[in-house]
């Protein structure tokens, strides 16, 4: 049964920042880690115990996972993240219930394997859509879409891809307790013009869509509730919100002037996984 869109079901007073590009500009790789801290030996926690929808869109069978079409060598279909950040996000949770809304997370803690297989996918894609590439043209290409894993080193905080922290995550929003998404105004891993979170306001402001815009009110919703528990939303990436990590405090710091030096989580060992890479599954 479809669902009647009602755009003032999910309007509030709020609005997503508008954020110039400079103002994001810079590398969060050089930002230290507190391993003093005590959350910085946090452990890892499965979502399917905090009642949170996941689904692992690498590690999707049936081939509906573009731009992939296919689950990514490395991922895995379990959703981890850091305790407290899990628990941040039932409180998310909580604010988005409501309004008929829930969140659905689409990766979340990321396996240096799994990041492999991604960079794989994008270098060889370039390969293919560029002309005549270099393998410089082609890492500058892969470079576009995701970390490169070949400089990784766990001893060494500049090498980190954010989603090794397990602080990381990608998500869009659903209607509450049924598997229909709502409209985002773009697909998740398209990455364009339209996937800078605040695309729809800068519309709005020139015009160009009306205020009752259910895309727009859709990505107000999903980051008011996000901020209301202190994540931060990576400015060019509608469905990436961080906490605790290098990302989060240079885009604290970056738009609110006011950060900790450092961070608290950093990378973290893959955990003895209860499910097989998906890579290696057969759809049936």
């Amino acid at each position: 049964m479809s669902i009647a869109m009602n755009p003032t079901r999910f309007n509030i007073d709020y609005q997503i920042p508008i954020v110039e590009r400079e103002q994001i500009n810079g590398s969060h790789h050089t930002i230290p880690l507190d391993q003093d801290d005590p959350r910085f030996n946090e452990p890892m926690v499965d979502l399917k115990d905090y009642d949170i929808a996941f689904e692992s869109y690498h590690a999707i069978l049936d081939g509906l996972n573009p731009p992939y079409y296919k689950p990514i060598g490395g991922s895995r279909q379990q959703g981890l993240l850091r305790q407290t950040v899990a628990e941040k996000l039932v409180k998310v949770n909580q604010h988005l219930q409501p309004f008929g809304a829930e969140l659905l997370i689409l990766d979340a803690y990321r396996s240096i394997e799994c990041q492999q297989g991604l960079w794989e996918f994008f270098y060889q894609r370039g390969r293919s859509e560029l002309d005549n590439p270099s393998e410089e043209d082609c890492r500058q290409y892969a470079l576009g879409y995701v970390r490169d894993p070949r400089i990784f080193d766990p001893l060494d905080t500049r090498t980190f891809p954010i989603h090794i922290t397990g602080s990381s995550v990608d998500v869009t929003l659903k209607y509450l307790g049924r598997d229909q998404l709502l409209n985002m105004g773009s697909a998740f891993e398209e990455i364009i013009d339209v996937s800078y979170t605040d695309y729809f306001e800068r519309m709005l402001l020139k015009g160009m869509i009306a205020k009752d815009d259910i895309r727009l009110l859709n990505r107000r919703l999903m980051d008011w509730a996000f901020t209301n528990e202190g994540f931060l939303n990576d400015p060019i990436l509608y469905w990436h919100y961080d906490w605790g990590n290098q990302l989060w405090i240079k885009v604290k710091k970056a738009l609110h002037d006011v950060a900790p030096e450092k961070a608290w989580y950093g990378h973290v060992e893959s955990p003895d996984w209860s499910v097989p890479d998906a890579s290696t599954l057969v759809d049936r």
